[in-house]
C-alpha cells in the first residue's frame, strides 16, 4: 500500500535552490503515488528514479521520511528482483537488459552510503548483466522496437553500455591477477565503447565523464571530458539533450549532477547558472516542462507523463547535488 505524503501548497515560486528541490521532491512523491495507484507497477521512471532522487536528497541533508523511502524502495525492488535471476529471454524485444537494474547500480556508485540496495542484491544484478551482455561487448537496447524505447532514457546502445560498464565496476577485485568475470566483461564493454562512435548527446558526455572519474583517469583526460560537457551549456544556463536543443530539466539536472561528481564546486559560475535555470523554470507543482522525443522515423507519443517524471527527477537531483542545502 502506498504511503502518501501530502503535497505542499505553494503560493509563490521557489526563491532558492533548496526550496525548488523540496518542491520537486514533493511532486515526485505525489506523482509516484498517483502512478502506483493507477498503473500498479513501478517502471523505469516512477520506481527507479523515485528511489534515486529520494536517496540523493537524503544524502545531501534534505528531510526525507524514512518510511516513504523504505516503501518506495520495496515497491521498486519487488518488481526488479522478481525476475532478475531468470535466464535471458531470447525472444526479440524481450532480451533487453534490465534498465532499472543498471540505473540503480549507478545510484549505488554515485551515493556510496546508500541503503536501498544490499551487496547481495547488487551481486544478483551483476549476474543479470553477465547474462545480457552481447557477444560484441555491448549492452543493447536496440533489440526492442524503436517506438518502445524512446529517448532520452533509452537513447542508444552507447548509453546502455556505459551504464553496464559502470554497474559492473564494484564487482571487479582489486587484485589485477585475480580471475574475474566482471573484469573480463567490463573489458569487452570498454573495447566496444572505444571503437564505437559517440552519439554526442549530453547524456553520453555526462556518463563518459563519470566513467573517467570512476576509473581515475589522468587529470588531463577528466578535464577534457569536463570541458566537453561545459561547452554544451546554453546561454540560458541550462543544457539541452542534444546539441543546439532547447534547455530542459533532464539534461540540465544530469549535467549538474555529474559535474559535481567530477569535483566541480557549487560556486562555479557554470553550475550557478544551471541551478538558476532550474529554479526559474520549475512549474508551480514542482515539476518541469518536458517534451517527448522520438528516434528517427518515430513519432513521439502524446503521453508526457514518463518524460515529465524523468526530467523532474533529474532536476531535483541536480539541485540537491549542486544547489547546496
Amino acid at each position: 500500500m502506498a504511503i502518501f505524503a501530502p503535497a505542499c501548497i505553494h503560493a509563490e515560486p521557489a526563491k532558492t535552490p533548496a526550496q525548488a528541490a523540496e518542491r520537486g521532491l514533493d511532486f515526485l512523491i505525489k506523482d509516484a503515488n498517483k502512478w502506483r495507484e493507477e498503473k500498479q507497477c513501478s517502471t523505469c521512471h516512477h520506481g527507479t528514479m523515485t528511489v534515486w532522487a529520494l536517496t540523493e536528497a537524503k544524502s545531501q541533508g534534505y528531510a526525507v521520511k524514512a518510511e516513504t523511502l523504505a516503501d518506495m524502495t520495496k515497491w521498486t525492488k519487488d518488481r526488479l528482483l522478481e525476475k532478475i535471476d531468470l535466464p535471458r529471454d531470447k525472444r526479440p524485444g524481450f532480451s533487453m537488459v534490465n534498465t532499472p537494474a543498471m540505473n540503480l547500480s549507478l545510484m549505488a556508485i554515485a551515493i556510496p552510503k546508500q541503503e536501498a540496495l544490499s551487496a547481495d542484491e547488487l551481486k544478483r544484478i551483476a549476474g543479470h548483466l553477465f547474462r545480457h551482455q552481447e557477444e560484441d561487448g555491448s549492452f543493447a537496447w536496440s533489440s526492442a522496437p524503436a517506438a518502445n524505447r524512446p529517448p532520452p532514457f533509452f537513447e542508444s546502445d552507447e548509453i546502455a553500455t556505459l551504464l553496464g560498464y559502470m554497474a559492473l565496476s564494484p564487482h571487479v577485485p582489486s587484485d589485477p591477477k585475480e580471475k574475474s568475470e566482471a573484469r573480463d566483461r567490463r573489458d569487452k564493454a570498454a573495447a566496444w565503447l572505444a571503437k564505437s562512435e559517440s552519439t554526442d548527446t549530453t547524456q553520453a558526455i555526462a556518463y563518459r565523464l563519470f566513467r573517467d572519474v570512476r576509473a581515475e583517469r589522468p587529470a588531463k583526460e577528466v578535464q577534457s571530458s569536463t570541458d566537453a560537457l561545459l561547452k554544451r551549456q546554453n546561454k540560458d544556463g541550462g543544457w539541452g539533450q542534444v546539441k543546439d536543443a532547447h534547455s530542459d530539466a533532464y539534461a540540465t539536472g544530469q549535467a549538474l549532477y555529474f559535474l559535481r561528481l567530477a569535483g566541480l564546486k557549487n560556486d562555479r559560475d557554470e553550475l550557478k547558472r544551471g541551478v538558476a535555470f532550474l529554479v526559474s523554470t520549475q512549474n508551480d507543482d514542482g515539476s518541469w516542462l518536458m517534451k517527448r522525443r522520438g528516434h528517427p522515423g518515430v513519432t513521439p507519443s502524446n503521453n508526457i507523463w514518463p518524460i515529465t517524471y524523468f526530467g523532474s527527477a533529474w532536476g531535483v537531483m541536480g539541485l540537491a547535488r549542486a544547489g547546496g542545502k
